[in-house]
């Protein structure tokens, strides 16, 4: 192949055009979020509104008003369900702490020192105090949901996401082709067919990430939710829901909604049988994505392991807040591939082969 001189000009544009983007999100922040949210949402749905406008003859408008308003109901359910029902189960928790507390103390602890010939011991009893004297003051705090609308700050906030989303995202589908055609237009006509190769590279990866773990959370939220209401869980479909929304967080998803269904299992004080079935609900889940759901739908493609998606979410999470959280998987995926290819562009320059 042909040796390249690097290109310092295309490399500056890139990067400052970058540093001016990752600035604009800093200074503007969480304004961004509904925009973000629904620019996200028409690219992982274009798919299928281009699909029924070709082969069904559906025009695209009531394909977009149709998704926009699922969207709507979805953002306005999910909320007035999950919440109300995770605060109860948080007070019946705390409530019932200090039995929770000495159930594992006697159970687990005592168990391990007699299996492992070992002393161990916790000193729960300053935590269980501590919680008892502020038990009053957290199941208030837990009451912030039930009389939100005290705050009219937040209330307006959180209606104006709830509405703007869905908004957003119909004109974004509408429009989706003139969008891409605007950016298009923005490229040197120099760099066109690189660019437009690069940027089909980046589609295939994020298309399959993006739209393969919607995939997989969807699967796994159905999953969670019928296993846990099959081993009576209280709430179990609540806590099946956000289990199977956090799987897109390797481990650290299915570990947190593992710990809170065995922390409400004790709280009802089911029995050893009940949590025993609760860990197995968990283990199944958990091997069933890894081996079967996430394989399938979401492939070997992506390139990004489970540190480099936590690295991402926290990193990405700290700069820019809940910006960077929406913003993290895409761009690390976006990364990945833009990583590639300077690596190939890189091995075929005159600087790289040079022996002399």
């Amino acid at each position: 192949m042909q040796q390249q001189l690097i290109k310092l000009k295309p490399i500056l544009s890139f990067l400052g055009a970058t540093i001016l983007l990752f600035g604009f999100m800093v200074y503007v922040g969480k304004v961004l979020i509904p925009f973000i949210a629904a620019l996200i949402l028409a690219y992982i749905l274009n798919p299928l509104v281009d699909k029924l406008e070709y082969k069904f003859k559906v025009r695209r408008k009531y394909s977009a008003m149709f998704l926009a308003l699922l969207v709507l109901l979805i953002f306005v359910a999910i909320p007035m369900y999950l919440i109300p029902v995770l605060v109860g189960q948080f007070k019946v928790i705390l409530t019932k702490l200090p039995q929770i507390i000495a159930l594992i103390n006697v159970n687990i602890i005592n168990k391990l020192n007699l299996q492992l010939g070992t002393h161990l011991s916790l000193d729960l009893n300053s935590l269980k105090e501590m919680l008892i004297t502020n038990q009053a003051e957290i199941s208030n705090n837990l009451d912030l949901f039930s009389h939100i609308a005290q705050n009219s700050i937040i209330l307006i906030e959180i209606i104006v996401y709830i509405i703007l989303i869905p908004f957003a995202l119909f004109y974004s589908i509408i429009n989706w082709h003139n969008i891409l055609k605007f950016f298009d237009e923005l490229i040197p006509r120099s760099f066109t067919s690189a660019m437009h190769h690069l940027f089909r590279d980046v589609d295939v990866m994020l298309s399959s990430y993006l739209r393969g773990q919607l995939s997989v959370m969807l699967i796994m939220a159905a999953y969670y939710a019928i296993g846990l209401n099959i081993v009576d869980l209280p709430s179990g479909t609540a806590i099946g829901i956000i289990t199977g929304l956090m799987v897109f967080i390797p481990y650290l998803g299915v570990l947190s909604g593992l710990i809170f269904a065995l922390t409400i299992g004790l709280s009802q004080f089911t029995g050893s049988a009940s949590l025993l079935a609760i860990v197995i609900v968990f283990a199944i889940g958990h091997v069933m994505e890894g081996g079967l759901v996430t394989p399938f739908l979401v492939g070997g493609r992506i390139g990004l392991n489970p540190v480099m998606i936590i690295l991402a979410l926290m990193v990405f999470g700290k700069v820019f807040g809940i910006v960077g959280v929406l913003l993290a998987l895409p761009l690390s995926t976006i990364a990945v591939v833009l990583l590639r290819h300077a690596k190939e562009y890189y091995t075929n320059t005159h600087y790289y082969k040079d022996n002399s």
